[in-house]
Formats: C-alpha cells, sequence, structure tokens
C-alpha cells in the first residue's frame, strides 16, 4: 500500500504501522518489530529524521529498546523525532494506581479501563523531540486526543504550532448546509418554519433557508466544540483524581458522550474533505479535517500571471485576469450575421420521437433523476447540496416537484436556476496562469434534477435512433 508501512504483529500483541499521506516523501531507513525509522522532506526542502517507537513491555528486556534507539541516534544528522508507546514512565508522579515503579520513562496518561481499586493510569505514549528540531520549529506542541473505547489516547504532534486568527467569515456568502446536523430538532424547525411560509415561491424560499440556517449551523458548531472541550477537560481531571467505582463510571459516561460528539464531528470534516471512498473504520475526524483544510489551502489562488506575463495579487485583478481569460476563450469567431443553409443538415427526430418527446414529465421520472444524484456532492451557489433536499424531502418535495415541473414546462424562467459557480481547480503544482486551472462547475440541485431527466430522453431517443 502507497503511504504506508506495517510490521506485523505477533499473535494479539505487537504490531506498528507508519502512514503518510500521499505526496509526502517519506524514506524508510530501517525497522523492526520495536520501530520504524524514516527521512521526512519537510516543505522546505529538508529532512527531518521521524522514528515510530514502541517499547519493551517486559521490564527486563527495556534495556534493548534503549539501546536501539542509542544506535538509531548515532546515525541521526538531522532535526530528529520519536514518537509511540515507550511503555515506561519517567517518574512515579507519571502513575496512579497499582504497584510503584522503579524510575523509567515516557506521554499522556494512559488507563487499563478496570474499575475501583484495579484501575491503573500511566503517562506512556509521548514525543521526545531534539533540541536542533525545537530550534527549528520553536512553536511546536503536542495535543492529548480523547478516545472514547481505547485505553490509549492519541497525542497530535503540531510541527507549526499557533496560527493566526482566522479572518471573519460571511455566514451568508459561506453557508454551506452540514448534513451532521439532519437530526437536530432545532434545525428542522427552522427548516419548516421556513419552508411553511405563505407567498414565498421556491427561490426566496431557499434564500431565507440560506439566511436562517447559515448562522444556526455556525453557532451550533462552536457549541459542540464548547462541550467537546469541556469533556475533555473533565475526561482529564477524572483521570487526575484517585481513582473508585464512582469516578470510573463518571469516565465511562463522559468518555460516551464525548465518543457521540466526535461521530458528529467526523461527519462536519468529512462532508467538506469529500472523500467519498471511506466508508467505514477508525475515527477519522483529524484526517477529514486535515483533507479538508489542505484542499482549501492548495485550491487557494493568490496570485496569477497575466497574458503579458505580469503578475497580479490584488483580489480584483486577479477577477478581471480570470474574466479575461474566459471572454477570449468563449468568443465566437464567427460573424453572428453570416446566414446559415439549413438544408444540408439531415433530420435526426422522427415524428414518433417527436411525440414521444411532447409527452408530459411525470413526478416518477423526476424523482428517477433525482435519486441517482451522489446527495455528498458539492453545492451549487446556494450552498444546499442534494443531502438538504434528501434529508427534509418531507417539508420540500412537494415544491421541488412543482419547480421541476414548471421549468420542464417552460412556465418559469430557466434563469432562476443557471447560476453557477465555477470552481478552479489546480492542473499542476503552484499553478501561475488562467491554463493551468482546470474549470468546475457546482451547479444547483434543480439545475441538475432537469437536465438529467432531458439527459436521459435524449439518451433514449438517440439508442432508438441508432
Amino acid at each position: 500500500m502507497e503511504g504506508c508501512l506495517a510490521v506485523s504483529a505477533e499473535g494479539k500483541s505487537g504490531g506498528l504501522a507508519l502512514m503518510w499521506k500521499e505526496g509526502n516523501k517519506v524514506t524508510i531507513q530501517n525497522y523492526s518489530k520495536y520501530h520504524i525509522d524514516s527521512l521526512v522532506k519537510m516543505d522546505d526542502g529538508k529532512d527531518i529524521r521521524f522514528t515510530g517507537f514502541y517499547g519493551q513491555a517486559d521490564p527486563t528486556l527495556r534495556n534493548q529498546a534503549w539501546d536501539m534507539l542509542r544506535r538509531i541516534k548515532s546515525n541521526v544528522r538531522e532535526e530528529w523525532i520519536v514518537g509511540g508507546d515507550f511503555n515506561a514512565i519517567l517518574n512515579n508522579a507519571e502513575k496512579e494506581g497499582g504497584r510503584r515503579k522503579s524510575q523509567n520513562l515516557m506521554n499522556d496518561f494512559r488507563s487499563n479501563n478496570r474499575e475501583g481499586a484495579d484501575f491503573v493510569k500511566e503517562r506512556l505514549d509521548r514525543f521526545i523531540v531534539s533540541e536542533e528540531a525545537i530550534e527549528k520549529m520553536p512553536y511546536i506542541d503536542t495535543k492529548v486526543v480523547c478516545q472514547s473505547k481505547s485505553d490509549h489516547d492519541a497525542i497530535l504532534l503540531n510541527t507549526i504550532g499557533s496560527k493566526p486568527k482566522e479572518r471573519k467569515v460571511d455566514l451568508k456568502q459561506s453557508f454551506r448546509y452540514d448534513a451532521c446536523w439532519a437530526k437536530e430538532q432545532e434545525a428542522k424547525d427552522i427548516i419548516n418554519r421556513v419552508w411553511s411560509k405563505i407567498n414565498r415561491n421556491f427561490m426566496e424560499k431557499v434564500e431565507d433557508i440560506r439566511e436562517n440556517l447559515g448562522p444556526w449551523q455556525y453557532q451550533r458548531y462552536k457549541r459542540m466544540r464548547s462541550k467537546i472541550n469541556n469533556l475533555e477537560k473533565k475526561i482529564g481531571i477524572i483521570m487526575d483524581n484517585p481513582s473508585n467505582t464512582n469516578s470510573t463510571r463518571l469516565l465511562k459516561l463522559a468518555r460516551g458522550k464525548l465518543g457521540h460528539l466526535y461521530d458528529v464531528e467526523e461527519k462536519y470534516w468529512m462532508q467538506r474533505a469529500r472523500i467519498q471512498w471511506l466508508k467505514e473504520g477508525d475515527r477519522n475526524t483529524r484526517y477529514f479535517h486535515v483533507r479538508a483544510t489542505s484542499r482549501q489551502k492548495k485550491n487557494s489562488i493568490e496570485r496569477l500571471k497575466y497574458s503579458n506575463g505580469e503578475w497580479h495579487e490584488d483580489k480584483s485583478e486577479i477577477c478581471n485576469v480570470a474574466w479575461n481569460y474566459f471572454n477570449n476563450l468563449f468568443k465566437s469567431t464567427i460573424d453572428p450575421n453570416e446566414d446559415v443553409d439549413l438544408q444540408f443538415i439531415p433530420i435526426c427526430i422522427t415524428d414518433s420521437m417527436n411525440r414521444d418527446l411532447d409527452k408530459e414529465f411525470t413526478d416518477a421520472k423526476i424523482l428517477t433523476a433525482f435519486n441517482q444524484m451522489d446527495p455528498r456532492k458539492a453545492p451549487g451557489i446556494d450552498g444546499l447540496p442534494g443531502s438538504f433536499f434528501k434529508d427534509h424531502w418531507q417539508t420540500v418535495g412537494k415544491d421541488v416537484l412543482r419547480f421541476c415541473h414548471d421549468i420542464l414546462r417552460e412556465t418559469n424562467n430557466i434563469h432562476n436556476i443557471n447560476e453557477t459557480l465555477l470552481i478552479m481547480i489546480p492542473k499542476i503544482e503552484n499553478p501561475c496562469n488562467m491554463s493551468n486551472f482546470r474549470p468546475i462547475s457546482l451547479c444547483r440541485v434543480i439545475y441538475k434534477i432537469v437536465s438529467k431527466v432531458l439527459g436521459r430522453i435524449a439518451l433514449k431517443k438517440r439508442s432508438l435512433g441508432a
């Protein structure tokens, strides 16, 4: 498997895996059943050494693990980071419960998931960073990611550290329906209230959804993050205090609530990451978050080169470069006043085909087209993907069918649904001009339904004609 090196387990114990994102350059130096040593190419082109480590569980064999690390260190010339389960603590202050241990090693608390007097907490997992690495990455830090079931908490190493505060966003302009709130009663109430307004047409209701649901989603996510932070702190306090049957019960309860919130957050970031091949498995919130934010960074256009070779970084100037590119691309080279002789164009539509084409569109055809759509696809300019209409079909379904019929019968202007977001996806690393981008059209769901209905008819007639 690309981007992964795995060392097999021995029975029910052991087993290591080192995984990295596709596109990152990682060179494996050596490995054993207790370690994986690698060189990682950073963004600045320099290498750092990363060693994933699993310490001997048997105290009598632990010195062998330390000797192995010493041998690796003797060959390290780069900044060095070691991370993993050291199966050891620095001192007895890093252990609670069970028998006292002699001075050993190492990061944040591990519990054995037992109750009462048998409940043991130890700080076994950690990252160790060389002085050279700290000098290069002065804001490097770690964060414990609480687990709802595992007896080991994960540790996230952030080599960048604190980031500047994000710019204030326009909740209306940035609105995207979040499927993770589909079962929330508050969200349902907002949608039902907006959609039940009289004297509001379909497009006006869509706009009202955007204006009302957007701010609510923003505040709802903030509340969820606050609950997650509070539960993580609560779990930390319970872990820091003496263990008893009641504290173990409270810990399980808090972890259960935290696990549910992690599931919601995972769905939130999965929608933004656009990862559709990953169906199930371990919690992937961090993975989805990284994919979403890295995609946003990769797809952002900071500057563009005009046709004369001049660079433009101002937002309005970048827009002008893009507009001029497409204006020239789609400019007709044929005289619009020139007469076209239609007699040489063969007749392809028979009378029978024409009668079929003139048949009334049915709800069944519209529903078939709608159900064939992937609800997870990116939304159009209204911010409403297919999942919104699927989640709330009982509320919005009749209006969707009626509006589609109006468009297909030409009793409603197609310009109402014809606005399209054009997203520029880089075709190469570090694109500099418009030809380096691949345009992707994000259309409204109604537009997709109508075009799919017409497309299915055209395809059917084409096959009959053939």
